[in-house]
């Protein structure tokens, strides 16, 4: 057979270790083929970090905040108060659906009463809350005898802290959390004692204090540390 005639169906190359071998197609034309690059490993990229915003409310400078304060429980009956007629000398207070009441801090007497005087939302009065070691009496709808335990309940010497709510109709005096005095309004009492809205003191001194409560009390114009002049201020101008 002729060189050539043969069909070749393989090829084997032998003592050629090293050299780069490469087929020629049937019809003579080498088709140039691009170099093949060696594989490289893509370099892993970093996921972008995501920076949450901070939930928590900013920091309130010490001046912003605003804290419960004593102020001195200014005498209503004044010509400048129009003799506890004037707004500006009371304090708004939405007492019988209020959880807290009128925290009072006073020297309990005998004779001396604690007087606060009660007001409709449009200033009119209803009438005047008051007590001593003797009694205790609301305009028209209470007058009874002090009980003993809330009068041995007062501080030994000095003032004492009492609070007067009006919650739900229901009139208490308390003294550290404890209820020591309770009379339940009813009918055309609980009627017109649950319009109160506002409160003023009256005849009380400038040595006794109440608590003003920011988010549950609104002063009037008059009220603040010296009430309006009446009272020495703190540095005892």
């Amino acid at each position: 057979r002729a060189l050539g005639d043969a069909e070749v169906d393989r090829i084997v190359f032998k003592h050629m270790k090293g050299k780069y071998i490469r087929g020629i197609p049937k019809d003579g034309k080498i088709v140039p083929t691009e170099p093949v690059k060696p594989e490289t490993e893509k370099p892993e990229t970093e996921k972008p970090t995501t920076v949450k915003p901070s939930t928590a409310p900013p920091t309130p400078d010490a001046d912003d905040i605003i804290t419960d304060k004593p102020y001195p429980t200014c005498n209503c009956w004044t010509a400048e108060c129009g003799y506890c007629s004037n707004l500006d000398c009371t304090v708004k207070q939405d007492l019988v659906n209020s959880e807290r009441g009128i925290q009072v801090t006073s020297t309990l007497k005998r004779k001396r009463l604690n007087s606060v005087v009660l007001y409709d939302e449009a200033g009119e009065e209803i009438g005047k809350f008051q007590w001593n070691l003797r009694g205790i009496w609301m305009t028209g709808c209470i007058s009874c005898h002090t009980p003993a335990k809330l009068r041995r309940a007062r501080a030994d010497e000095g003032q004492t802290t009492w609070e007067f709510t009006l919650t739900n109709g229901v009139v208490r005096i308390m003294i550290d959390g404890e209820a020591l005095y309770e009379h339940r309004l009813i009918g055309e009492c609980k009627e017109v004692y649950s319009k109160t809205t506002r409160f003023a003191f009256y005849d009380m001194t400038c040595e006794n204090t109440f608590l003003y409560r920011p988010d549950d009390m609104e002063l009037g114009d008059r009220g603040n540390p010296t009430c309006a002049g009446q009272c020495p201020s703190e540095n005892g101008q």
